[in-house]
């Protein structure tokens, strides 16, 4: 190689040296600083300058340093005496190149100690104010110095360490920082984390750099930092903790939880998918579900898709569905939720997928559901009037036999239970709210309410508390049963009793009075000639009325033989009016008719039809002393016909109504109310019913409602 090509016009001394020292070439700066010695043809470096070993041996350290970057060292010319700034370089293989780059003053030798004292000042404050820990540390591992920061880190003064440390650190802690010390002083760096004991005793998480300390190509100690990473280790400690504590729980949970990356590869799986999936004792985490697939789990394929198109199209948080999975041939429901989540800056992101297993509750679901559709159509379809009420007596539902019962569209339906009192009875509401609200049940209260067109109702009420799960009361449920038809039943049962009394009564007059009343109205007719005319005509007449009377009981208490028949009512009532015509006339009395032919016949027995309206008519006629209009109307209504006699009469009390058709009960001086008792009788076993409606001072309406249908069974006059 032509180094005078390349180096030749350098201004600066230039040298190219062997490993052995001695100098291959030397530009022309180089040659003015050689020594004068015109017998020298080459020269070695430790002839140009003052070097402390050979150069032989000088090169040879040279090169073991393995330095790649030039260094810079000050050498002291032997020609002048003179400081050189030398810097080496390689050059190729097995030669270097040194080039001076200035010749320091002659001063330069106190200027270099006083840069060294300043030097040795910044390297002592520096170490001084780190706030690391700083220990040296000499070539046997023995603690030279230390800095403030160490001392406030482990609690002992630099007089309890530098040399007596032994006695003041564990073996080892000792052991170890040796260790690390002797592998630094090969030429490398070391970094690792320790603990050590603080004075007090508390252990210190440290981390270590230990660097080894190399002068004049020699390693004559290194010095440790040690960074305080207590803080930052308990914190990890927590943190794995934390996740012990999460990964504990995710085991624990009764869902399947998977998580996987973005490519579907699994991270973590808790204990209970592994079950369900069939994968317990299997590796899992870092294979996809594709890798794992289970034959008897269709849950594979659904969680072999890692982002649903959900949540990339859309940009969701998290997705939530109902999905049905076959396992072993059973089909399961689960409630899926997937959400995605970053796993760190840079990183992509992950998915977490939770199912639990909702077949039980789905099948409870629909149980309840079933239930509610059953409560509900019982709630809708009951016959009885059913309503709920808050606790303060609010109406919130009712049903529509509720409202058929009280007239009101839901719509329309009052706010408050209230209004359906008479008189809106705040007490009466107010009693039943607190008595049902301690918990307490009303069990068929029957008492009267209001009608939307202001109608009392009779009704039987059952109030019952609804609870919570946890027994508190919450509302009311009443069930409303309208009684006004079993009131009238009843009404007819204690008639009955009072027929049935009657007809043992009668039995008994007719044994004991009407034989002995024969005989003695025998005995008035044989003595006709011997007794004053009107006195004998008084006596026949009073005789023959006794008679009536006894007839009359007759006929309640002798079972008579029935036959029922389909007849015209209109023809009957004409046929019964052409009796009671003369009576009328007699009496002042106008009878009008406003008949209705009826669509059906009545089937009923005739005579005992007659005897009925015979009896109304006579008891309408004798209501009006002074005369008057008697009206006779008929109607069909549905099912029922209806035959209304109507006087202009003094009227009836409301009062004295109530016992119409009470045995001796009647309005006229002389009357024994037995006549209205058979009427009632005789309707009653033809499936019929009577009623009266009476305004005092304007008149009295009968009315008789005879069913059109024929009985099933027919009715006969018994015994009472």
């Amino acid at each position: 190689m032509s180094y005078e090509k390349y180096y030749g016009r350098i201004p600066l001394p230039l040298f190219v040296v062997d490993l052995q020292g001695s100098v291959i070439y030397a530009n022309g700066e180089g040659k003015k600083i050689l020594p004068e010695d015109e017998n020298k043809e080459s020269y070695r470096i430790d002839q140009i300058w003052m070097i402390d070993h050979s150069a032989h041996h000088f090169m040879k350290e040279l090169n073991c340093s393995s330095t790649e970057n030039p260094v810079e060292i000050v050498f002291t010319s032997v020609l002048d005496k003179e400081a050189h700034l030398i810097e080496i370089s390689y050059l190729e293989e097995n030669l270097m190149l040194f080039v001076c780059m200035k010749t320091l003053t002659s001063n330069h030798e106190e200027n270099m100690k006083q840069e060294l004292s300043e030097l040795h000042l910044k390297h002592d404050f520096l170490i001084a104010e780190n706030p690391d820990g700083i220990i040296f540390v000499d070539p046997d591992g023995r603690i030279t110095d230390i800095n403030q920061s160490l001392q406030f880190m482990i609690g002992y003064e630099k007089c309890e360490i530098i040399h007596t440390y032994e006695h003041n650190i564990s073996f080892q802690e000792l052991k170890r920082i040796k260790y690390y010390t002797n592998k630094a002083l090969r030429g490398k760096a070391q970094v690792y984390e320790t603990s050590i004991t603080h004075k007090n005793g508390d252990l210190i998480y440290i981390e270590v750099k230990t660097i080894p300390i190399k002068i004049h190509q020699s390693y004559i100690g290194a010095y440790n930092i040690l960074k305080d990473i207590t803080a930052y280790k308990l914190a990890q400690q927590e943190a794995f903790k934390q996740e012990e504590l999460l990964r504990s729980l995710i085991n624990s949970m009764p869902e399947f939880v998977v998580f996987q990356n973005h490519d579907g590869r699994i991270l973590e799986m808790n204990q209970y998918a592994k079950k369900l999936f069939n994968l317990e004792g299997q590796e899992v985490v870092g294979k996809t579900f594709t890798e794992i697939g289970s034959t008897e789990w269709d849950a594979i394929p659904f969680l072999k898709e890692a982002f649903p198109s959900e949540l990339t199209k859309h940009n969701a948080s998290n997705i939530q569905f109902e999905h049905q999975l076959l396992h072993n041939g059973e089909e399961r429901t689960f409630d899926i939720v997937k959400a995605a989540g970053p796993l760190g800056e840079g990183k992509r992101g992950y998915l977490i997928s939770i199912g639990r297993d909702s077949t039980h509750r789905k099948k409870v679901e629909e149980d309840l559901i079933e239930t509610k559709e059953l409560l509900e159509s019982i709630f809708s379809n009951s016959a009885d009037g059913i309503s709920v009420i808050t606790l303060n007596g609010e109406v919130l539902k009712t049903n529509l036999a509720f409202q058929r019962l009280y007239g009101y569209s839901e719509e329309e339906m009052p706010l408050n239970m209230m209004e359906f009192y008479p008189d809106g009875n705040r007490d009466e509401a107010k009693s039943i709210c607190d008595t049902v609200t301690s918990g307490k049940e009303i069990i068929g209260y029957e008492d009267v309410r209001k009608h939307k067109d202001g109608r009392l109702l009779e009704v039987s009420v059952t109030y019952s508390p609804l609870r919570d799960q946890d027994g508190n009361v919450l509302a009311i449920s009443a069930f409303t049963r309208y009684i006004g038809d079993r009131k009238r039943t009843e009404e007819l049962l204690i008639r009955s009793e009072k027929l049935s009394v009657i007809g043992q009564l009668a039995a008994a007059v007719a044994h004991e009075v009407r034989n002995p009343l024969t005989a003695v109205k025998g005995f008035i007719q044989l003595y006709k000639d011997k007794i004053d005319g009107e006195i004998h005509e008084l006596m026949l007449s009073e005789m023959n009325r006794t008679e009536n009377i006894i007839s009359e009981f007759l006929s309640l208490a002798k079972p008579q033989a029935v036959t029922y028949q389909q007849a015209n009512v209109t023809t009957l009532i004409c046929e019964t009016l052409s009796i009671m015509d003369s009576q009328a006339r007699i009496n002042n009395v106008c009878i009008k008719k406003d008949l209705q032919e009826a669509l059906d016949f009545v089937e009923c027995e005739v005579n005992q039809i007659k005897q009925v309206l015979i009896n109304l008519i006579k008891n309408g006629i004798e209501s009006m002393p002074g005369g008057g209009e008697l009206t006779i109307q008929t109607s069909q209504e549905d099912e029922t016909f209806r035959i209304a006699i109507s006087d202009q009469g003094v009227g009836i009390s409301e009062e004295r109504l109530k016992h119409l058709g009470d045995p001796f009960f009647s309005n006229k001086e002389a009357g024994t109310g037995l006549g209205l008792v058979v009427c009632y009788k005789i309707v009653h076993e033809h499936g019929g019913r009577i009623e009266f409606d009476s305004e005092l001072g304007v008149g009295t309406t009968v009315s008789v409602l005879l069913p059109l249908k024929p009985l099933k069974v027919p009715v006969t006059t018994r015994d009472l």
